[in-house]
Order: C-alpha cells, then sequence, then structure tokens
C-alpha cells in the first residue's frame, strides 16, 4: 500500500501553552522492549499506519526506534503493569521529531495520546528546544487533529 505522509511542526514550542501532565508518565527503558513490541501492532491495528506488520515486523520497529531515540526526551505511560501509551523522540538532521505516538485501542480517545506528547514536548521546552516537528500518515485524521490541538501547522509533504 502507498501511504503519504506530511509533515508539521511547532516552531516557538512554548511550555506554558501546554496541557497539564498526567501521573504515570515515566522515561522509557531497554528493559521496555518486550511491552513496547505487542503496543505497536495493537496502537497501528484497524489504522490508516497498520501495513500487516507480525510481531517480529513490531521488534525491528521497537529496536529501530530504541537506536535513535532520544532517551530524556521520550516516555511511556504504565497502568497496572502494561504499557499502554508512548511517545518517542527521534532528531533528523537537527530538528526533533515525536515519532511514535502509541497509544492502546482500548485508551484511545482518552486523551493519553495528547499527554505523551505534551511530556515529550514539556521535556524539549526545559532544555530550550522551541521548534519540533512531526511526521503523519495523511488521512490520520486523530493524529492530526492532536498535533493541530498542540499547535503544529502542516508545511509540507514528507
Amino acid at each position: 500500500m502507498d501511504r503519504t505522509r506530511s509533515e508539521y511542526r511547532v516552531m516557538n514550542l512554548d511550555a506554558s501553552s501546554l496541557p497539564p501532565a498526567i501521573g504515570d508518565v515515566r522515561w522509557v527503558a531497554p528493559a521496555d522492549r518486550e511491552a513496547l513490541a505487542p503496543l505497536v501492532l495493537d496502537a497501528y491495528r484497524g489504522t490508516v499506519d497498520d501495513e500487516g506488520e507480525t510481531i517480529d515486523d513490531a521488534f525491528l520497529a521497537v529496536d529501530a526506534w530504541f537506536a535513535a531515540i532520544e532517551w530524556p526526551h521520550s516516555f511511556v505511560l504504565e497502568r497496572d503493569g502494561d504499557l499502554i501509551a508512548a511517545s518517542f523522540v527521534v532528531v533528523v538532521e537537527g530538528v526533533r521529531y515525536i515519532d511514535p505516538v502509541l497509544t492502546r485501542p482500548a485508551d484511545k480517545g482518552k486523551g493519553l495520546g495528547t499527554a505523551m506528547v505534551t511530556e515529550s514536548l514539556r521535556s524539549l521546552a526545559a532544555t530550550g528546544v522551541t521548534e519540533v516537528g512531526a511526521t503523519i500518515t495523511d488521512g490520520n485524521v486523530p493524529s492530526e487533529r492532536l498535533f493541530a490541538r498542540l499547535g503544529f501547522v502542516r508545511i509540507g509533504s514528507w
């Protein structure tokens, strides 16, 4: 399937304009690998980002993210021993990007994706970062809305 993606950016990140933080958010850790792969499959299944990945594909994705993320700005949300949401930050050509944002299907629509992205943005802002990007698969309306609410604007195709 041919998917297109668009790039979004916030150019003047201001932590004071972000929604309040929620509890239970913590930094991602290498030990989260085993729990993140099933979360990837669950979060993408049935969405525009679903490419029929297997659990092996999901582990490869997690390993690729772990090789590239900025650990101090990447977070997970754990409840009752299960990872239910995540937000990672990667650097591409000197710009920090939020990628991916994952939420367990049973918890979608509850603001957890926003909370995760907000945590990453708050962490970046605390270090003086004012420009942050995101790439979103075209047609992923929930992600487009989430990032628009946080001040991101579409700047073009990715």
